[in-house]
C-alpha cells in the first residue's frame, strides 16, 4: 500500500500523540459512507529508536482497523468493507509526524483519530514530485549516471540500480503508456514516450545506499511504496513491523532528499533542464535509428 507523510502542528510530544492516537475514536461519515467500528493499538509498548539523517528518531507503529459502509438505496442493505493497516509516529526533536497507508482520506482519518477539528493542525508533509523528475531518473539511469553522492557525508553515496517501470499520460491526456519489467528501458518504448511529450506520473526503481543493498521503491507525486519483501540490507534482522517502519523512515528521511537535492543541483548546474531533455531525445533516436537499420539490414540479407 502507497503512503503519505503528515505534521502535527497541534501536538509537540509523541507521548501525548500516541495516547490521542489509540483513544476512542467516535463513528463518523455522511449520507453515502460512514466510517465505524475504529480500533487502534500500540505494537510496542514503549517506544524505538533509531539514527537517520543526523537525527535521533523516535517512533512507533500503531495498527489501526475499522469497517468502511457503503450505503445504498435499498435501507436492508449496507455495504461493509473492512479496512486495516499501519500508522508510523515520529519525533525528529522538532515535531511529531505520521507516516500513514492511506492516500485521499489520510487527512481526514488522523484527524478524527486525533481527535482534532481545524484544518490546519494535520498538514501535508510529502515531496510532491513532478514528471520532470521522473524522466530525470530515467535521463539519469540510461546514461549510467547512477550515482549520487551524499555532499553532507562524502562517504555515503546512493545508487540508482535499475529502472523496473514507468506510467504516465500523453499530453492530450487521452492515451496512457506505461512499461515493467527488466528491459523497461529498452529505446523504443523510451523513444515513444517522449516523443508523446507525456506525463509521467509513477516510476518504479531499485537503489542501493549504504548498508541497504536493495531498496526498492514506487514513486508518485506525493506517495512513496517500499517493497518490503525484497529488501536486503541491515534492517533484515528486525521483526517484521521494526523492518517496516525502518525502512519507511530511512526512505522518507534520507533517501528521498538526496534525491531531491541532487535533481534541484543538476538543475541549478545546467546538468539537466531543456536543453538536457532535447539532446536526450536525440540520443535515443539516434540509437533507435541505429537499431531499426541493423533490423532492415539483416531481413535485406535473409
Amino acid at each position: 500500500m502507497s503512503t503519505t507523510r503528515w505534521k502535527d502542528d497541534k501536538t509537540k510530544e509523541i507521548n501525548t500523540a500516541i495516547e490521542l492516537l489509540i483513544d476512542k475514536v467516535d463513528d463518523y461519515g455522511d449520507s453515502s459512507v460512514s466510517y465505524c467500528n475504529w480500533k487502534l493499538e500500540c505494537i510496542r509498548d514503549n517506544n524505538s529508536e533509531a539514527y537517520f539523517n543526523g537525527q535521533n528518531i523516535t517512533f512507533n507503529i500503531i495498527h489501526y482497523s475499522y469497517d468502511q459502509i457503503t450505503k445504498v438505496p435499498d435501507p436492508g442493505e449496507d455495504r461493509i468493507v473492512p479496512k486495516d493497516g499501519l500508522i508510523i509516529v515520529y519525533f525528529n526533536g522538532n515535531s511529531v509526524n505520521y507516516i500513514i497507508d492511506q492516500n485521499s482520506t489520510a487527512q481526514k482519518n488522523l484527524r478524527k483519530i486525533l481527535s482534532y477539528d481545524k484544518k490546519q493542525e494535520i498538514v501535508k508533509n510529502t515531496f510532491d514530485f513532478s514528471s520532470d523528475f521522473f524522466i530525470w531518473l530515467i535521463y539519469r539511469i540510461y546514461n549510467n549516471n547512477c550515482t549520487i553522492e551524499n555532499i553532507a557525508k562524502k562517504e555515503v553515496s546512493l545508487y540508482l540500480d535499475a529502472l523496473k517501470g514507468f506510467r504516465g499520460n500523453t499530453e492530450d491526456l487521452q492515451n496512457k503508456v506505461s512499461a515493467d519489467g527488466e528491459a523497461v528501458l529498452n529505446i523504443i518504448s523510451t523513444l515513444s514516450f517522449l516523443l508523446e511529450n507525456g506525463k509521467l506520473n509513477q516510476i518504479k526503481l531499485d537503489l542501493t545506499y549504504t548498508n541497504h543493498e536493495q531498496v526498492s521503491l514506487i514513486l508518485q507525486s506525493s506517495t512513496v511504496k517500499v517493497d518490503e519483501h525484497s529488501y536486503q540490507g541491515i534492517f533484515e534482522q528486525d521483526d517484521d513491523y521494526e523492518r517496516w517502519a525502518k525502512l519507511y523512515l530511512l526512505v522518507y528521511l534520507e533517501i528521498l532528499p538526496i534525491l531531491e537535492l541532487e535533481y534541484r543541483t543538476d538543475i541549478a548546474e545546467n546538468n539537466w533542464g531543456t536543453k538536457k531533455y532535447i539532446e536526450f531525445m536525440n540520443s535515443v533516436a539516434t540509437k533507435l535509428n541505429e537499431k531499426i537499420q541493423m533490423k532492415i539490414s539483416l531481413i535485406n540479407n535473409t
